[in-house]
């Protein structure tokens, strides 16, 4: 029996929670992929954002969902020259939060088959000059042999991020301890920090165990983040208020389900610091963290302390992979074992325009940046009180 695909409007959000959850069930779904991220992602959305679903049925029952974002269309000199589509995401940076290890939500049985049918279709549907995206997925090789591109005038570009992970089997294998499966550099660098550390008082972990609990930790985690990154002359993630809303949302519907977890670190009764995080089946996903890093004046590692710590603690609740996710951080290299990667797929129209644009835009580029010094060089030669009156008279033309 074939497969039947189609691409629609989203139903009322309370079937479409039904639909996926049925075939949740049915598939290998990583968090990612789950209602738990999807369902909270759609509830952050801004009202109206343009959203399609897409459904794959074999012998009248439903093997693969997708949803479809509309993005902001590319434009140069503020005109349109492309429309844009994403699985799973909107494409705009401030709305979007870090995803990976993304596809379609697939029925078990039938993965590869469904996969391709879906993406071909998506391909094939269009009509108009557009880019299409798969964000951070884990399979970067995933339609390399099953789908042709070009048959529907489309080209399609990787880019591949190296991911690392810590494999939890094996620290168990080591009698729990995963500062054996180090290198020696990390490792003495890991019980100089420890030894510090525990002059101090006991390490432990603690996990959240109520919503409340998880809530009061993220804002304890978020002091930390902000007051490492302002310190570096960043802004930092949770200055983001949707990034705040999203997460707030995350825990406050998934923690007592399991799908969720917030750590603290304790030294003593003090805390070292926070690890936010996903979990699926056999893997924990780090998301996000916060570290005090005033609480030694020596040997003040409490990062690669506190996930050495959280490794030990989730390889004693059965978790296979303690995932770093995608990056090029020398701690999550230094602290892992297994080397992955995410791929961020883009299908896009063969058009002359493309050529076009990669040809015109650093011309604009260099005109922008003269334009910009001009007007810094005259500003540099106007008194204060001309100043004043340009800014005004830019204020009235509503430049």
């Amino acid at each position: 029996m074939s497969i039947v695909v189609r691409i629609g409007e989203l139903p009322e959000i309370e079937e479409l929670e039904k639909m996926w959850l049925d075939l949740e069930c049915r598939s290998r779904a990583g968090f990612f992929v789950t209602w738990s991220w999807i369902g909270v992602w759609l509830a952050n959305l801004p009202h109206g954002w343009p959203l399609r679903l897409m459904v794959a049925e074999k012998n009248v029952r439903i093997v693969g969902l997708g949803i479809f974002a509309g993005g902001e269309s590319k434009k140069i000199c503020n005109v349109p020259y492309c429309a844009t589509e994403h699985l799973h995401e909107t494409g705009v940076r401030e709305l979007d939060m870090v995803i990976e290890h993304n596809d379609f939500l697939l029925d078990a049985s039938a993965e590869d088959e469904v996969r391709a049918a879906m993406i071909n279709h998506w391909l094939e549907q269009v009509f108009r000059v557009s880019e299409l995206s798969v964000p951070g997925t884990s399979r970067g090789d995933w339609l390399s042999e099953s789908i042709d591109p070009s048959k529907y005038g489309m080209q399609r570009f990787d880019m591949t991020i190296k991911s690392h992970a810590m494999d939890l089997d094996e620290v168990r294998r080591n009698g729990g301890d995963p500062v054996a499966l180090l290198d020696a550099k990390t490792r003495a660098k890991i019980r100089r920090a420890m030894r510090e550390y525990s002059s101090l008082g006991d390490l432990r972990v603690e996990t959240a165990s109520s919503v409340i609990q998880g809530l009061e930790w993220l804002d304890s985690l978020e002091s930390l983040h902000q007051k490492r990154w302002i310190s570096k002359g960043q802004p930092g993630c949770f200055s983001n208020p949707r990034f705040v809303r999203f997460h707030r949302m995350m825990i406050a519907r998934n923690l007592g389900k399991g799908r969720v977890i917030v750590m603290r670190v304790n030294v003593g009764e003090a805390a070292l610091g926070y690890l936010y995080g996903f979990a699926d089946k056999e893997r924990f996903y780090l998301y996000q963290c916060g570290f005090d890093y005033d609480m030694v004046e020596r040997n003040s590692m409490p990062g690669l302390v506190c996930h050495v710590l959280a490794m030990r603690a989730l390889a004693g609740r059965k978790y296979k992979i303690y995932d770093f996710m995608a990056g090029c951080s020398g701690y999550k290299s230094a602290l892992s074992n297994v080397e992955e990667s995410m791929t961020w797929t883009v299908f896009r129209s063969d058009s002359v325009r493309f050529g076009l644009i990669e040809s015109v835009s650093p011309v604009l580029a260099r005109m922008r940046c003269y334009k910009k010094r001009m007007i810094m060089a005259l500003e540099s030669l106007m008194t204060p009180s001309e100043l004043q009156t340009s800014a005004s008279k830019s204020i009235n033309q509503g430049i």
